[in-house]
């Protein structure tokens, strides 16, 4: 079950995400971010992009793609690439102005919303054929609420794309899951702040995160157990007529990376929910 927070609490964690952001080291994310730096993690994101495209019978140049917690681009690529218009929707304006510099040297101008994605999903009233969450629900503590609403965003006929999120914890193999935190304390070992992390993740376990802490908000995920990936099936089949859950192995380590590949393990997820159906 998911933990919810209170309105005070959804205040302090958009702050602390805006401040992480705002003082953002691209090639340090980079380094720490596996859906990024692995090249089969990026084909497995790339080949949601093209079949969601496939699904909306539209020439890419006239399929509106809205992108919540945009940042600045990273994971935009494919949509540049393929000239589709982008709704780009982020809390940081730093963030989003490095995105439109992505977008230029494609020669796409995306429309920039500096923004909470929850603020924006409730006062909006513009639709879109594809709306995409890449590394973001599981930053969100009340992320079926978050889906509901931007399904709500999505055009009949439309698809809508989740990517690296982590499953739930307690449903994951025992051994997926030990190879997953033993990859993860190689990765705080290598960047230097081992002690820091060991802290963290004791909070962490024990149900507790700190406001003064933003790495805790920042993945609040860890606290209620990662994310379910059934939950979020079942809510978006009552809007789409076909989802499909794609798991994976995402972790920080190369090596690693390629040992859980070759061991056929599975630590995160992607969804891809198409055929929106009438209200």
């Amino acid at each position: 079950m998911q933990k919810g927070m209170s309105e005070d609490e959804r205040g302090l964690a958009l702050r602390a995400n805006v401040d992480t952001y705002e003082h953002f080291d691209e090639r340090r994310y980079v380094n720490g971010a596996p859906h990024l730096k692995h090249e089969s993690i990026g084909k497995a994101y790339r080949s949601l992009v093209e079949r969601s495209l496939v699904q909306i019978h539209k020439d890419p140049s006239a399929v509106d793609v809205l992108e919540l917690g945009a940042g600045n681009g990273l994971a935009s690529k494919p949509w540049f690439e393929r000239k589709a218009p982008l709704t780009a929707v982020d809390s940081s304006q730093l963030m989003l102005a490095d995105l439109g510099r992505r977008a230029a040297a494609y020669g796409i101008k995306p429309t920039l919303i500096v923004d909470d994605v929850m603020n924006y999903l409730d006062t909006t009233r513009d639709t879109f054929d594809i709306v995409t969450h890449v590394s973001m629900i599981h930053h969100v503590p009340d992320y079926l609420s978050l889906l509901a609403r931007s399904s709500g965003r999505v055009r009949v006929g439309g698809c809508l794309i989740t990517f690296q999120d982590p499953l739930r914890y307690d449903r994951m193999p025992r051994f997926h899951r030990f190879l997953d935190r033993v990859s993860y304390f190689a990765w705080r070992a290598g960047q230097g702040n081992l002690k820091r992390g060991v802290k963290t993740r004791w909070r962490r376990l024990r149900g507790v995160y700190s406001p003064s802490e933003v790495v805790d908000f920042d993945e609040y995920h860890v606290v209620r157990n990662g994310v379910d990936s059934e939950a979020i099936v079942k809510l978006l089949q009552q809007s789409f007529d076909s989802v499909e859950v794609i798991p994976y192995w995402s972790t920080y380590s190369r090596g690693l990376q390629s040992l859980g590949e070759w061991l056929r393990l599975k630590s995160s997820f992607g969804i891809l929910a198409s055929g929106r159906k009438p209200n």
